[in-house]
């Protein structure tokens, strides 16, 4: 007999590494290597779009994003968006990344 699968259980991560927490990127490069595997993620169709629109939102609500935010990481998440507008997405695009009255 098969046995069933918790649908309680959690899955664990078999990848070998544990992901940073979003909550967790206090450092420029915490957040640069963070984004930087979301967008290889996202253009090796590794992972739904979903995936990213969530990543994206919880990074521009970080308390902190201002800080973290320099122009690398701000060309990466406009690359982000742009495929998150062409896979469906109807969005607006956000003053912090693309200016028209950037705090």
């Amino acid at each position: 007999m098969k046995a069933k699968k918790d649908p309680k259980a959690k899955e664990q991560d078999t990848s070998g590494k544990e992901p940073k927490e979003i909550s967790k990127l206090s450092t420029k490069a915490d957040l640069k290597a963070f984004i930087t595997e979301v967008h290889d993620k996202m253009l090796k169709e590794q992972a739904a779009p979903i995936f990213a629109m969530a990543a994206m939102q919880q990074i521009m609500s970080l308390d902190n994003i201002y800080d973290l935010l320099d122009s690398q990481s701000k060309e990466i998440l406009q690359e982000i968006w742009v495929k998150l507008q062409q896979s469906g997405f109807h969005l607006r695009k956000p003053p912090i990344l693309f200016g028209d009255g950037e705090a």
